[in-house]
C-alpha cells in the first residue's frame, strides 16, 4: 500500500535525538562494513538506510496507529456499555 504523507515538505531542523541516532547508525554501519567514518561510501549507505527506514515508517505507522485507535475506541465503547 503506497500512501503519501498528509504533510508535505522537508524538515528544516533535525532534533538532537535524530542527530544522535544517525551518529550511532553511522558508527555501527562503519563497524559492520569496515568503511571509515566520513567516507563517501559510508555517507551514501547511511543516506540509503535512512530512506529505507523512512519508507517503512510511512507504510507501517499509519496502519498501526489506526489499529491502536480502533482497539481503544472498542474498549471505550465497551466500558461505556457496562
Amino acid at each position: 500500500m503506497n500512501r503519501s504523507p498528509m504533510v508535505a515538505g522537508n524538515a528544516t531542523k533535525r532534533s538532537k535525538l535524530v542527530e544522535a541516532t544517525l551518529a550511532k547508525m553511522a558508527a555501527r554501519l562503519a563497524e559492520a562494513t569496515g568503511l571509515s567514518e566520513g567516507s563517501p561510501a559510508l555517507a551514501a549507505l547511511l543516506k540509503l538506510s535512512t530512506e529505507v527506514v523512512e519508507r517503512v515508517v510511512w507504510e507501517v505507522v499509519p496502519d498501526l496507529a489506526e489499529q491502536i485507535i480502533r482497539e481503544n475506541l472498542e474498549h471505550l465503547a465497551a466500558s461505556r456499555r457496562s
